[in-house]
């Protein structure tokens, strides 16, 4: 005798994937990353993240609200980022050296956590229009407006050589988001990237050597003054 098996109703999602709006967080980011909002679909979002399209217009409606949901998802990933530069501008015992330093070790950390970021802001910055103006107010101003503080006053004491301010945060950021994005283009070259402990360490000892002055280079410069 069959067993009288309650079906759910056309069009409506399974209560299987109690993830699945999760899920296509995840999988809206990697999409918009890859492909940018105009070349992603909803049903392709849906199919990465193993879940059936009808839970997508479950979670979400449509693909607008989606990619508004990652742009938050992201925002609250990078609040804590952007407290921590707040506080390091407040920490004015602690030599700016040093309070620069960390902020260049949490860029790299951060961006190592959200590893397709820089290609996010790649293509989304290819599209231009409303989706960049909220990943600009979203993501990219608060650190920025976090970060150039610092910046300014690394310059200020000479532990950064004086340059254009603007030129130098996004010749940072870039330099950063898209290293650690496009990492396997490395491998053409040399040893890939595979292990991001490894990447973490190597761009950091880059980093601090390309973009900070030597202690000794600033003590012989104030001496000529």
């Amino acid at each position: 005798m069959k067993k009288n098996v309650k079906r759910r109703g056309a069009g409506r999602p399974g209560k299987d994937r109690p993830n699945g709006a999760l899920l296509l967080l995840r999988a809206g980011q990697s999409a918009f990353a890859r492909h940018g909002f105009e070349g992603a679909s909803l049903r392709g979002i849906a199919a990465a993240a193993g879940v059936d399209p009808a839970l997508a217009a479950h979670h979400f409606g449509s693909k607008e609200a989606l990619w508004e949901a990652v742009i938050e998802r992201f925002a609250l990933y990078l609040a804590p980022y952007v407290a921590e530069l707040r506080e390091l501008q407040t920490q004015t015992k602690i030599p700016i050296r040093v309070r620069i330093e960390t902020a260049f070790r949490q860029l790299i950390s951060g961006v190592c956590g959200e590893p397709e970021s820089g290609m996010l802001i790649s293509r989304i910055s290819a599209e231009r229009g409303e989706k960049l103006d909220l990943l600009v107010e979203k993501l990219v101003r608060p650190y920025h407006d976090a970060f150039e503080p610092l910046l300014q006053e690394a310059m200020r004491e000479e532990v950064i050589a004086e340059q254009p301010l603007e030129m130098l945060y996004f010749m940072l950021l870039h330099a950063v988001t898209m290293s650690v994005s496009f990492r396997h283009v490395l491998g053409y070259f040399g040893e890939p990237y595979e292990d991001l402990e490894r990447l973490k360490r190597d761009m950091t000892q880059c980093v601090l050597a390309t973009f900070l002055e030597k202690p000794s280079s600033n003590l012989s410069r104030r001496r000529t003054l």
